[in-house]
């Protein structure tokens, strides 16, 4: 096991000066050429070697036949993106350590998974040196995605990628799914999310879940970490950065973990190698780490994707479990209510001062309910079809209540009717620094503009009332075991 990394020694993965990518191919239907060309449509401003045996030219630039053959001129280069058949990996890795390269990825599969690999896995360690002579990420990984800012970083993964907004969401997971086939879909759905890093680490060779981890903590520009697991490396040092990272630095770390079940612990073997640990391991350190469990890759981005909104709004801490219901439909409030109760959260009685802001806009053969839900549909009557004025209003009055601590929000969006600026909307919590979770309905369009909209004044959306309550309550028992 290699020592404990500061977080400079790591940067040269995620904001390298200069990049040697083998594997690169001038056909444009093969894996080499697209992760190439990744690298370029994103602006990497380092500069790029790309080699392969046959030499040549690819996208405007010369095509080396190998590391000797780039001039000593350019300097260090200082990481290498290796996607090549893992008979090959040995060489080209001492290849690298003779022209003095800082890190490599591995982007090649199948090290862990099958016998012949384990061999080509401990020539690896051997010319390493225990990876005292070169350090390596992965192998079978997608790579690093890094975005220094919009639509612009290092981009190392051969799955065509899109431009995306730069933010504080860094996502750090064990199985390429991530930063391939999940990454494109999450970003076109999620415009507004910004990501700071995407981060494969695959068979864990050598650089594991912590070394990225500590990476994290220390980087002002990381507020939130969503990890995907299918091992611990060192559940101590786990456990120790996670409580770091949340205690002094405030950030939040979302979790999911595959290998509960017996089924789940032998698929993560044979898919990375993984070894099986006990259910009753992984849950003690999901415990003491204090981090947030996700149940499934939904879960995990809806988690990550509301922590992210929640603090670029800057949210208070919630330290209570008291809950607002705002809703235009009674049936859907009595719902959310039934789910409150079951997830141990409070809709609490409204102090005097709330109920007697409310009883003025309600009309007075349906005053206000005496405690949190409130159902505004009747106050809208009231004012003649007033639905801003009334929505905004009631949300308003339940986040300057004392004793709420934040506001369920039901309401009907309709793009040519029922109108509402919710821009006014973001100005509330920005002023009150308590969250809002929101749950539309309406047609399908209206809903999918909602969305948009929504994501755009950093408010999160949810699919149902379970989903809402749920995941308010992981990130409040989060907030209160700090």
């Amino acid at each position: 096991m290699t020592a404990s990394l500061s977080p400079e020694d790591l940067s040269f993965f995620f904001n390298p000066k200069s990049v040697a990518v083998f594997g690169a191919s001038t056909n444009s239907n093969k894996s080499g050429y697209k992760l190439l060309k990744n690298i370029i449509d994103h602006q990497f401003p380092g500069k790029i070697f790309p080699i392969n045996p046959r030499g040549g030219e690819i996208l405007g630039m010369p095509l080396y036949t190998s590391l000797a053959e780039v001039p000593e001129e350019v300097g260090t280069i200082e990481l290498a993106i290796i996607y090549v058949p893992n008979t090959r990996v040995v060489q080209i890795l001492e290849d690298c350590i003779a022209r003095g390269v800082k890190g490599a990825i591995i982007e090649a599969a199948g090290f862990g998974e099958v016998e012949e690999g384990k061999k080509i896995k401990a020539q690896i360690i051997e010319v390493t040196d225990h990876f005292r002579k070169i350090r390596v990420l992965g192998p079978n990984c997608t790579g690093i995605t890094s975005i220094a800012q919009d639509g612009e970083g290092f981009f190392s993964s051969f799955i065509p990628m899109g431009k995306t907004k730069s933010g504080s969401l860094a996502i750090v997971s064990q199985s390429g799914f991530i930063n391939g086939a999940y990454y494109p879909h999450f970003t076109e759905h999620n415009p507004s999310v910004g990501l700071r890093y995407v981060i494969t680490i695959g068979n864990k060779l050598d650089l594991d879940e912590n070394d990225v981890l500590e990476f994290l903590v220390h980087d002002p520009t990381v507020k939130v970490v969503a990890m995907y697991i299918e091992s611990f490396r060192d559940v101590r040092r786990f456990i120790a950065l996670s409580n770091v990272a949340q205690e002094k630095y405030g950030k939040k770390i979302v979790l999911l973990r595959s290998g509960f079940s017996s089924t789940g612990s032998r698929a993560t073997t044979s898919h990375t190698g993984a070894l099986a640990e006990r259910s009753e391991l992984i849950r003690a350190v999901i415990k003491q780490s204090r981090v947030i469990l996700a149940e499934d890759f939904w879960d995990l981005f809806l988690l990550a994707k509301t922590l992210t909104f929640l603090t670029e709004t800057q949210i208070n801490p919630i330290t209570q479990s008291n809950v607002a219901i705002c809703t235009i439909s009674g049936a859907a409030g009595a719902i959310m209510s039934d789910w409150a109760e079951k997830w141990g959260i409070t809709v609490p009685e409204l102090d005097q001062p709330t109920w007697d802001r409310l009883a003025e806009i309600y009309p007075p053969w349906m005053p206000p309910a005496k405690f949190g839900l409130i159902d505004y549909w009747p106050a809208v009557e009231h004012a003649k079809g007033d639905y801003e004025r009334i929505v905004l209003l009631s949300i308003e009055i339940a986040l300057v209540s004392p004793v709420v601590d934040a506001v369920f929000l039901t309401a009907y969006f309709n793009t040519t009717s029922w109108q509402v600026d919710w821009t006014r909307l973001q100005d509330l919590i920005l002023k009150y620094k308590k969250p809002v979770f929101v749950w539309l309905f309406g047609g399908k369009q209206d809903v999918m503009a909602g969305e948009t909209l929504f994501q755009s004044i950093k408010v999160p959306l949810f699919q149902s009332e379970k989903e809402i309550v749920r995941t308010f309550r992981k990130i409040a028992e989060s907030d209160q075991g700090r």
